[in-house]
């Protein structure tokens, strides 16, 4: 919305409580409003790595394509590569995405899929633009080349990532973060912990947990010098409220069990569960990994 707002731009802000979904039904209003089509496009973002929720992108997409006129401009920084995103099926019109999560590899890169709606909008666009001109991108492409010098060595490493996610397959790929998903959630449960994302729209990349009586930075430190393992934090006014552990990419069941027992064990050297609960977190994450 800032950056919108930078280049002049009229917006109309659709939010929902941290936690919670984007409300597809007011897309709808909104949209349905519009009777002039002035609306030139939908930005929002898939999968919330701030708060542990997934936005029903199907569901929002075809009110946008209803429009007529709008373009639907997504955020999947956190969902490509971890749950199925069909851009042609949802008839998505530009769908962005990075190298440092589902990719596996360190920042530097960025990738966007546009539809033929989008290219046609990118033609009419008047807006000032000079390095991500995607125009100039296009004809680039057509010589197999780049407007610009491009990180090289992360087009090598992204070269490798893609043979490991061929080789692995896209089925098992979701089907990995959807397990590592619900195995994180119910042992957090069983931890006695709350889910700070609605429970029935998790996303599959990270899990968001309320601390409630412990202060959640002292909680991550504690987690860093024992264990060594780094947890984020809350942003905003949920710093110190919450803490989340990403399960995005890279990641195997070791490390999904290995990340829950440093939690449990930090609870119980606090007092905040006894070791009966602490096995039991474990026997609960391994009962979804096993079914995967």
């Amino acid at each position: 919305m800032k950056v919108a707002k930078e280049f002049g731009l009229e917006v109309i802000k659709i939010d929902s409580a941290w936690g919670t979904p984007l409300n597809p039904e007011e897309f709808k209003k909104v949209l349905e409003e519009d009777k002039q089509k002035e609306i030139k496009a939908v930005i929002f973002t898939h999968s919330e790595t701030s708060t542990g929720v997934i936005n029903d992108l199907e569901t929002i997409s075809s009110y946008i394509q209803q429009h007529g006129t709008a373009l639907s401009i997504v955020d999947c920084v956190t969902s490509i590569g971890a749950c199925n995103v069909p851009v042609d099926e949802w008839q998505l019109d530009i769908v962005a995405s990075g190298s440092q999560k589902g990719y596996m590899i360190p920042p530097g890169l960025s990738f966007i899929a546009m539809s033929q709606k989008a290219w046609e909008s990118a033609e009419r666009s008047n807006l000032p633009k000079f390095y991500l001109n995607l125009k100039s991108y296009r004809k680039s492409l057509l010589n197999n080349s780049n407007p610009y010098t491009p990180a090289v060595n992360l087009v090598f490493a992204l070269d490798e990532a893609l043979k490991m996610m061929r080789e692995e397959g896209l089925d098992k790929i979701f089907q990995r973060h959807e397990k590592h998903k619900l195995a994180m959630s119910n042992a957090v449960k069983t931890l006695n912990l709350k889910l700070f994302a609605d429970e029935r729209y998790l996303s599959p990349s990270i899990t968001a947990i309320k601390t409630e009586e412990i202060d959640a930075e002292g909680f991550r430190k504690s987690i860093k010098n024992n264990f060594d393992i780094l947890l984020a934090g809350g942003q905003d006014h949920l710093k110190g409220k919450i803490f989340r552990v990403g399960h995005l990419g890279y990641v195997n069941d070791r490390d999904i069990i290995t990340v829950i027992s440093a939690i449990s064990k930090t609870l119980l050297d606090l007092g905040k569960i006894t070791a009966q609960e602490a096995g039991e977190a474990i026997v609960v994450a391994s009962r979804y990994l096993d079914e995967g």
